[in-house]
């Protein structure tokens, strides 16, 4: 078990992707942030945000925020609810983040799901 699954007590209960995809934040003042995905699965991502300096000032203190995780250049965008579980800034500035899903919307979560199996399937990482 690693390190977040003995501080959660639990494990990992979904394949992790690694995959580069444009997601879009909802921030606390109605505003749009930008990140990248680190890494995608049916429970959560792991993503690095350039434009904020801290998770708070991106969330107001809200536990639920709003995703746009962008999967192709010609489909809408999976649109989920999730919240910030860590944080660490990196070197560059950055702030590589883990979230964890809360909320799918309008079919997000079967789109999500077939999107990361076809990934999967051929050939991405885990």
């Amino acid at each position: 078990m690693g390190l977040l699954g003995r501080i959660f007590g639990r494990r990992r209960r979904s394949q992790r992707l690694v995959v580069d995809l444009p997601v879009i934040l909802d921030t606390q003042n109605g505003e749009k942030a930008t990140g990248r995905t680190q890494d995608l699965s049916e429970s959560g991502l792991r993503m690095d945000i350039t434009q904020v300096s801290s998770i708070t000032d991106l969330t107001g203190g809200h536990r639920d925020v709003g995703l746009d995780i962008v999967l192709g250049p010609n489909e809408a965008p999976v649109r989920v609810m999730a919240e910030p579980i860590w944080t660490v800034r990196q070197e560059d500035g950055t702030q590589s983040s883990g979230w964890m899903f809360c909320d799918f919307l309008n079919g997000s979560r079967e789109r999500l799901a077939a999107f990361i199996d076809t990934q999967l399937r051929s050939g991405g990482q885990s």
